[in-house]
């Protein structure tokens, strides 16, 4: 192309001795790499809670192939102090440096204890495997086949740093066009709300967000002023009557009684997902006097930023029960995709429309 002379031989020589010379590099980085992996302080070691001595042989054979070294845990059911044992789990975890966390004595615990054990190994950064004869359900397990043993892997909640960039930047570009669109509804809310009854036009609360952090939570207001003083008073703590108790509460006025039935004093919290201390799509925040009714593992839903609509706001909202509320907010961290938020915003229409558990 360039006329540039070059002779034939140093052509042929180029092509012959690079290709020579490329292979021999390869196999020396590669050889290189491979003693790397195999030396003694990169060993692979694992973490194993097991109670039968046949599985202890195929798990060491499992681990010889894997260059991994292992160390056992028992754990003795009549000596049973379930807490102190699974930090002595985790601290194990860390002084070994263990990679992996293999439960093979899995029918020496409860379907509870192991949730408990599994969050626990998560945490610590290891990565936790149980042998496949649970017989319950994990939505963040899939199943693995190692040397011959069905195994449970388990993954941890879903929503990494690279993952919250994607769904911030899928919140602002839907919440700002739709501030602006719904201006004239803001409008007309904020006539009807001042014409029936004096007092402030947005209702702040403080509610609990992300990793449990306070945040202004705004609504159009629906009561009268003053209700929040009443609130224990009339609907009491969460439990199996509350959806009545909502029904009749005395303090929501007419207009707010048409805002509740199509979630419209929701509308202000588009400015929470605007500014990041909301999401479109997540858990709904919880109130500080809710706080107590948290179980030992709910406090993963706030892994995920709390959320206009989500799992709860599609299947019943307040005509469901608190434990079946917190299960749909940690099944939604646990499995968060923009495809999931995508169906539950489409399905939140038509929960709005329905109406069903809006009071």
């Amino acid at each position: 192309m360039f006329k540039i002379q070059i002779s034939r031989f140093v052509i042929l020589f180029s092509l012959i001795g690079g290709t020579i010379l490329h292979l021999l590099l390869r196999w020396f980085f590669l050889s290189s790499i491979d003693k790397k992996l195999k030396s003694p302080e990169k060993v692979d070691s694992w973490l194993i809670i097991s109670q039968d001595i046949m599985e202890r042989e195929i798990i060491q054979e499992f681990a010889n192939r894997n260059f991994a070294k292992i160390k056992y845990l028992t754990f003795a059911k009549t000596e049973r102090d379930f807490t102190k044992w699974v930090s002595e789990v985790t601290s194990e975890i860390h002084l070994s440096n263990a990679s992996k966390v293999l439960l093979a004595a899995v029918s020496e615990f409860t379907p509870v204890e192991i949730e408990q054990l599994m969050w626990s190994i998560q945490q610590s950064g290891a990565e936790f495997l149980a042998y496949d004869n649970l017989g319950l359900v994990a939505s963040q397990s899939y199943t693995k086949h190692i040397e011959g043993f069905s195994w449970a892997l388990f993954g941890t909640p879903q929503i990494s740093d690279s993952l919250r960039v994607v769904k911030r930047l899928f919140d602002f570009l839907i919440a700002a066009p739709a501030m602006i669109l719904l201006t004239p509804i803001y409008s007309l809310i904020a006539i009807l709300i001042k014409v029936e009854s004096r007092g402030k036009l947005l209702y702040i609360q403080e509610r609990i967000g992300q990793d449990g952090t306070m945040f202004k939570f705004p609504k159009f207001r629906t009561m009268h002023p003053g209700s929040d003083a009443h609130r224990l008073e009339i609907l009491g703590r969460p439990d199996e009557s509350m959806t009545e108790r909502y029904k009749s509460d005395p303090r929501i006025t007419r207009v707010g009684r048409i805002l509740r039935r199509f979630s419209l004093d929701e509308l202000p919290q588009l400015w929470c997902v605007l500014i990041g201390t909301m999401s479109l799509v997540g858990p709904r925040p919880i109130l500080p006097e809710e706080a107590p009714q948290l179980g030992d593992f709910h406090f993963r839903r706030q892994i995920a930023k709390p959320g206009l609509t989500g799992i709860w706001q599609v299947s019943g909202r307040k005509d469901t029960t608190w434990e079946e509320r917190m299960a749909f907010d940690v099944k939604y961290v646990q499995q968060w995709s923009i495809g999931l938020d995508l169906i539950l915003i489409f399905r939140t229409f038509k929960a709005v429309l329905s109406g069903k558990g809006s009071y």
